[in-house]
């Protein structure tokens, strides 16, 4: 499981604060697609929830005054 919010720090103030929740096998395939990243196959990576035809992300925040993300796009620069 990822999950990745966005979160406001004060109420009615514009979001800027994101929060990622991982358990282990989230944490493991995040680090894969990273690994993608590091060794050079990709010089970026997707993470999609199911609603966006992935299968990386979390569709429903698990704090509820999170905003899930449903795609993240990490580019290597």
């Amino acid at each position: 499981m990822i999950s990745i919010e966005i979160k406001t720090s004060k109420l009615g103030a514009t979001p800027d604060e994101i929060e990622i929740n991982l358990d282990e096998d989230g944490l493991k395939s995040l680090l894969s697609q990273l690994e993608f990243l590091k060794d050079g196959r990709t010089d970026h990576v997707h993470l999609m929830s199911e609603s966006w035809g992935g299968t990386h992300l979390e569709d429903q925040p698990r704090n509820e005054a999170g905003t899930a993300v449903r795609h993240v796009k990490i580019l290597l620069r």
